[in-house]
């Protein structure tokens, strides 16, 4: 008589790595000598089983990155439990027993579960959960896959684009969530040319050769000019015309010191440094536009000396009635003194405004856009808000100037050598993985019938033989008469895991003013010194460099594709936790990031795997501005500081003992800096001269008969260590 072997399954989010017995069949696939169980159906070759899920640990209801989200305790309660969803157990029948699956092939049967466990239902005394299910004779060894339940935040703060898992291995995908959806991006692009042909007009004002007269009175507020200046004094004057060392009005006379201002007031909006990657937020437009304001107004209320300045004060007014077209302000002192409260005029009304403007520079940028298409009709975009209202970091639009055509643009595609990236846009911005589950592992089998009770109940209980009891075979398949079965290795975490913290390691700081100051102007000063306090600046973003956005069956990236226009992108966390306070004692809280492993088979690090590249976005709540790398940050506004992740000479972590880590086709573990299932730390810190590699924008993750059982190890093994990482540089 033949006899058969029944199922016990047992797994943890985990991988294997199990070299076993050799299965032993008769020609037509029943293992001999062994009594078929009741539940074994000879004409599908399948025994009936259910399926105990055991998870060793809880989660959160929510989707922020922080340690409850990623279930980075080591020990979290049942309420904290996130529970899993869109699960799947596939069986695999191998030529040989004991094996994980190491390359991709078709399973012999997927059980597509749903959700195997809701929120809030398993801690490590209360884990299991018992699914019916049918296995296929032979097998021996099966897959899980997993992912944690959102929550309502799911789509604010971090999410998968795509979860594909399918029964052909090959087809199986995982990919990052995209920030910018393509029905976004056409809006994003509208107001992106908006910007661009507002700032274009401003910056082309120009007058004509009509007379000034000495009792023109040409604006509220102007007083007299105090000069007869007739047309044929006046040429026709660009405010770019002023940009000279030599009075524009007169060029035989050097430029006077009304004219300078202006002058330099349009070189710094328009000179924009070869390297630079000047923020265009509306944050950022709107500050710039402030302090130009500022400056055009104390030439519009100066007391001119000659005609020549005379000119350049009504230049001032021509600019300031400019502007009021496009910007509103709270108070435009008479006196010359700075302008204040600098807000965007409503977007319907610059539309209008671009409509009707005399100053596009025709003959050069082309023709004068007049519509605006997606955003025309909507009367609430909030302009200064752009583009964080796309989840987008404020730094991740840039603008440039041409000096033929004098005209602004949007730079769609630049450079991000800084962060290890070449091309960039907007497009490559994507959200934290999510917490996803895996498990790949050989059997162990029982002729047995076993209850939930039989089996062991924590992690490490289940991954010491001893804890099974006689009866139960490590490493082998599934047979006729099998009643019991379990995944021999643990289901782990298929992503892996970023914990950052930010410290300062002095608390005076110095920007790049001397650097600055020789650059533009060739004169020497000292930097400026910045005493921080805890409220100095605050962490509001992590910017994950090098990730590419799908990853495949095993979780590692797929770095090849027939897109031409595929590459790496970069995961932003925009969700920080503790309030992103940075203490002047101590560390921040500690922030979690949910990434992609990043293991590349073929690295250019010197042989070692490759560097990462973290950006850290800031709020510089100082109360004053001071200089970054390459021009001003304003209290208030948002800069980036650089830190890098070398893996190489880092001592490896201590690899799992009871699951294997992708690649599987290497006999010893690969060091890098992101590892499946492992936390990866890295501990920031702010230098004394940091401030000075600031950039103003961004530089460029069952049981009666036959029961199948799964322990869910869901303890992030602890990574590789980065300590007092110094951010920008020395």
């Amino acid at each position: 008589m033949k006899k058969f072997k029944y199922f016990a399954y047992v797994g943890a989010i985990a991988l294997l790595s199990v070299t076993g017995f050799t299965a032993c069949s008769s020609s037509d696939g029943v293992a001999d000598s062994v009594e078929p169980s009741p539940n074994y159906n000879p004409e599908t070759n399948e025994v009936y089983t259910q399926f105990v899920f055991n998870v060793a640990s809880g989660s959160q209801s929510g989707m922020r990155q922080s340690a409850d989200a990623t279930q980075a305790s080591t020990d979290l309660p049942a309420n904290k439990f996130r529970g899993i969803e869109d699960s799947h157990v596939m069986c695999f029948i191998q030529g040989t027993d004991g094996n994980f699956l190491a390359t991709p092939t078709t399973a012999a049967k997927d059980f597509n579960m749903a959700r195997v466990a809701a929120p809030g239902t398993m801690s490590n005394s209360a884990s299991r959960r018992v699914l019916e299910m049918s296995l296929p004779l032979n097998t021996n060894t099966m897959l899980f896959y997993g992912r944690a339940v959102p929550d309502a935040d799911y789509n604010a703060y971090g999410h998968l684009g795509a979860y594909n898992v399918v029964a052909d291995l090959s087809a199986v995908n995982f990919q990052l969530g995209r920030r910018l959806t393509a029905d976004q991006k056409i809006e994003f692009q509208e107001i992106q040319s908006l910007l661009a042909a507002a700032l274009t007009c401003i910056v082309n004002t120009n007058r004509g050769t009509a007379a000034v007269s000495a009792t023109a009175t040409p604006g509220e507020g102007i007083p007299n000019y105090g000069f007869d200046i007739a047309a044929s004094d006046v040429p026709n004057l660009a405010w770019s015309a002023y940009t000279g060392t030599k009075s524009p009005v007169t060029p035989s006379l050097d430029i006077t010191p009304l004219e300078l201002k202006l002058g330099n007031a349009y070189k710094e909006l328009t000179t924009i440094q070869e390297a630079e990657l000047r923020n265009a937020s509306g944050y950022a437009l709107k500050m710039t536009i402030q302090d130009l304001w500022s400056i055009v107004n104390a030439v519009r209320c100066a007391t001119p000396t000659n005609k020549e300045e005379a000119i350049a004060k009504y230049m001032a007014h021509l600019i300031s009635q400019h502007l009021l077209k496009y910007f509103s302000y709270a108070s435009l002192p008479s006196t010359g003194a700075s302008v204040t409260g600098v807000a965007f005029a409503d977007a319907d009304d610059i539309i209008t405004s671009i409509g009707e403007d005399i100053y596009w520079p025709a003959a050069s940028a082309g023709d004068k856009p007049t519509s605006f298409g997606e955003i025309e009709n909507v009367a609430g975009v909030d302009l200064g808000r752009f583009p964080e209202q796309y989840n987008l970091p404020q730094g991740s639009t840039h603008i440039k100037f041409n000096n033929e055509t004098k005209a602004f643009s949007y730079v769609e595609n630049y450079n991000t050598s800084a962060v290890g990236g070449n091309a960039f846009t907007v497009d490559d911005y994507y959200y934290p993985a999510e917490l996803l589950y895996f498990g790949n592992s050989p059997l162990r089998v029982s002729n047995d019938e076993h209850v939930v009770a039989d089996y062991p109940a924590s992690v490490t209980a289940w991954d010491t033989d001893g804890s099974w009891g006689t009866g139960w075979v490590a490493n082998s398949h599934v047979q006729s008469s099998t009643r019991s079965v379990a995944m021999k290795n643990d289901i782990n975490y298929g992503t892996s895991l970023l914990k950052t913290t930010v410290s300062y390691g002095v608390l005076t700081l110095k920007d790049n003013n001397k650097a600055i100051q020789q650059r533009d102007y060739g004169v020497t000063e000292d930097d400026h010194e910045i005493e921080v306090t805890g409220t100095s600046f605050k962490l509001v973003g992590v910017i994950v460099g090098g990730q590419w956005p799908k990853a495949g069956w095993n979780y590692l990236p797929v770095t090849t594709t027939t897109d031409p226009n595929y590459r790496q992108g970069y995961i932003f966390d925009v969700d920080i936790t503790g309030n992103g306070v940075i203490p002047t004692s101590g560390t921040s809280d500690p922030n979690y990031t949910l990434v992609f492993d990043n293991y590349n088979p073929s690295p250019t690090n010197n042989g070692a795997q490759d560097k990462v590249y973290i950006a850290l976005e800031f709020q510089n709540n100082t109360g004053t501005s001071f200089f970054g790398k390459d021009n001003l940050i304003h209290d208030g506004g948002h800069f980036y500081l650089i830190g890098e992740l070398d893996p190489a000479g880092k001592d490896a972590p201590t690899w799992p003992t009871h699951h294997a880590l992708p690649p599987y086709d290497t006999e010893n573990p690969v060091t890098r800096v992101f590892i499946q299932d492992y936390m990866t730390t890295a501990n920031f810190k702010i230098g004394v001269n940091s401030l000075k590699h600031a950039y103003l924008t961004v530089p460029d993750l069952r049981s009666s008969s036959v029961t199948l059982g799964l322990s869910v190890d869901v303890k992030w093994e602890t990574g590789l260590v980065f300590d007092d990482v110094l951010l920008g540089g020395n």
